[in-house]
């Protein structure tokens, strides 16, 4: 059942655990409270799902419209379409006034394109949501050039994807670092520089943006022309919700990712600051993310049936990036897939990690969201996606 903020429902005691935001984080948390026999509602503002690691391939024309994202309804059975406006322990207060107290909460909700003081940024357009996905798609169909800053994760993906989908398009990536991927392994940088440039992509490494325009980003006093994506990370949202925070911004967590001076809210994903043994901060990312999310849920659902929470353990699991047209980079344990030949299996490994999420947060019955690849392998290559338009068909509404 979907209901949106304006439905006629007092403030009341919603039984089990109560998730805020319905993301990676907070569906895994959801599914791991549903496993453990714990009724669960899920507060969420747009009331869908975004396939997040998708989300470039969808941008660029690589994937379908369809990958970008799914009712949350299709995964878990209460959701109430909402904005949190506050956050107590064991309870949120939507920004219609109503008060929803639950036995336990879990908040996942609360990361957004990073917005650097940078001259004239509101020009450029980002990448975080299946919304700014689906009207990048649009844009870059009817773009000559397009100027990607930043080199990371997200603009390397959809660098690729972009030049991959769009052969007449000229591409370009601005990187303050002298690298791409300057934050992995130095063989991750490489095969990315690798696969962009024998698309045609052009790089600018080690130059920073110093102001941005409507025509485009102006680089060591050099106009590059183009519709501009600012894909330089992002950082945590917690305003408003009242919880201790990191300076960075990150809600304060203990080791069973109890929000700290409280006894039944939890949080996870990247909203938390999550730490590895060592205490340094964990990376916002989607593996993070399940993990986080898997063990609050599964703590939340402890605490409502009188167990005891268990402390988190934080893996590294290698890392799987899909530049489209069958390339992309992994490495995974002591396995280096980022050298030419290599580079064709990412792509599989990123559908093969896609399938499990889904399993995960919805069973079988979620196969039918697989990736589009995966129901067509020859266009990941030997074709472009159609560039179908936005209008044609539209983000699916929830249930």
């Amino acid at each position: 059942m979907t209901r949106t903020a304006d439905s006629p429902t007092e403030s009341a005691h919603l039984d089990g655990v109560l998730v805020v935001g319905g993301g990676y984080a907070g569906l895994h948390a959801a599914q791991a409270a549903r496993r453990d026999g714990v009724p669960v509602t899920v507060v969420d503002a747009t009331g869908r799902h975004d396939f997040v690691t998708r989300l470039a391939a969808v941008a660029g024309g690589t994937a379908a419209v369809t990958d970008a994202s799914q009712p949350l309804a299709s995964f878990v059975d209460r959701v109430e379409v909402a904005l949190v406006r506050d956050v107590g322990d064991g309870s949120v207060t939507l920004t219609d006034g109503r008060r929803l107290r639950a036995d336990a909460v879990v908040v996942t909700a609360g990361s957004v394109s990073s917005r650097p003081p940078v001259e004239g940024i509101e020009h450029a357009r980002t990448l975080r949501s299946a919304e700014d996905a689906l009207a990048l798609r649009d844009e870059l169909a009817e773009a000559a050039s397009v100027v990607i800053v930043g080199g990371g994760a997200t603009g390397v993906q959809l660098a690729g994807a972009a030049a991959h989908a769009h052969p007449g398009l000229d591409v370009t990536v601005v990187e303050l670092a002298p690298r791409l991927l300057a934050n992995l392994p130095a063989p991750f940088g490489a095969g990315a520089r690798r696969i962009l440039t024998d698309r045609g992509v052009h790089l600018h490494l080690g130059h920073g943006v110093e102001r941005i325009t409507p025509s485009g980003a102006v680089v060591d006093g050099v106009l590059l022309p183009g519709l501009t994506v600012w894909a330089g990370g992002f950082e945590a949202d917690a305003s408003g919700y009242g919880l201790p925070a990191s300076p960075e911004g990150r809600v304060l967590v203990d080791d069973t990712l109890r929000v700290l001076g409280c006894d039944r809210t939890f949080a996870a994903g990247d909203l938390a600051d999550h730490r590895d043994g060592q205490g340094r901060s964990l990376p916002m990312s989607a593996q993070v993310a399940v993990q986080a999310g898997t063990v609050a849920g599964g703590n939340a659902a402890r605490l409502v049936r009188g167990s005891a929470p268990v402390a988190a353990r934080f893996r590294q699991l290698g890392w799987v990036f899909d530049l489209g047209g069958r390339r992309g980079l992994a490495q995974v344990g002591p396995l280096d897939l980022t050298l030419p030949g290599l580079d064709l299996v990412p792509p599989l490994l990123h559908d093969a990690i896609d399938v499990k999420n889904l399993v995960e947060i919805g069973g079988l019955a979620a196969l039918r969201f697989a990736p589009s690849s995966l129901l067509g392998l020859l266009r990941r290559g030997a074709a472009p996606c159609p560039h179908d338009r936005r209008s044609a068909a539209p983000l699916p509404a929830a249930a």
